[in-house]
């Protein structure tokens, strides 16, 4: 069974290809805003070094955020519609949750970066969200972090990633959205 992952939702696109839950290719790529010039040759690449065409996918795993409005996007949409055109399962994860993965911790705090602060996410033992997600900037993150526990991950097992989503549900395509928590101010 081959699954195809997909992640852009920072500055690094990362496709990740799987054959019976074992990474057979890991393409990563710092894109820096040029995630729509690359992300498709990546999977393009991917599939061609492993001989292996689209019809040949059986599921498609999305990062769904949280991160840049438009690498989301990107990601996301490419993922929905090679999941339908392919009509094959798709899973949805976002990199907090991925992240709680990797702390034991009852309550587990867990944070992704990006240049002007953090999205936090807050989940039980379970990597159930007891919280909304939340962003702060950095000089407002400093006061956060002395009130409570952070767990920095840096280091990403993704077939572990993979293994945790064999018991995910598979969903409608069409129910694949992206997660945005910063909010855009608008100036007059």
């Amino acid at each position: 069974m081959y699954s195809l992952f997909i992640d852009t939702h920072d500055d690094i696109i990362k496709i990740i290809l799987f054959k019976d839950g074992k990474i057979i290719e890991n393409n990563v790529k710092e894109s820096s805003m040029q995630h729509s010039v690359y992300t498709m040759p990546m999977i393009e690449e991917t599939l061609k070094n492993n001989k292996i065409t689209p019809n040949e996918l059986n599921e498609i795993i999305v990062v769904n955020g949280p991160g840049s409005f438009t690498g989301v996007r990107i990601g996301v949409t490419i993922a929905k519609t090679m999941a339908y055109l392919l009509n094959i399962s798709i899973k949805s994860i976002d990199m907090l949750e991925i992240k709680s993965l990797f702390v034991d911790d009852d309550k587990k705090i867990v944070i992704e970066s990006e240049k002007n602060g953090k999205y936090i996410g807050t989940f039980n033992k379970n990597n159930i969200p007891i919280e909304d997600y939340i962003y702060l900037k950095n000089s407002e993150f400093e006061e956060y972090k002395k009130n409570n526990k952070i767990s920095e991950i840096n280091n990403i097992n993704y077939e572990k990633v993979y293994e945790y989503l064999r018991n995910k549900e598979t969903v409608n395509p069409h129910g694949v959205n992206p997660i945005y928590i910063k909010k855009i101010g608008v100036q007059m």
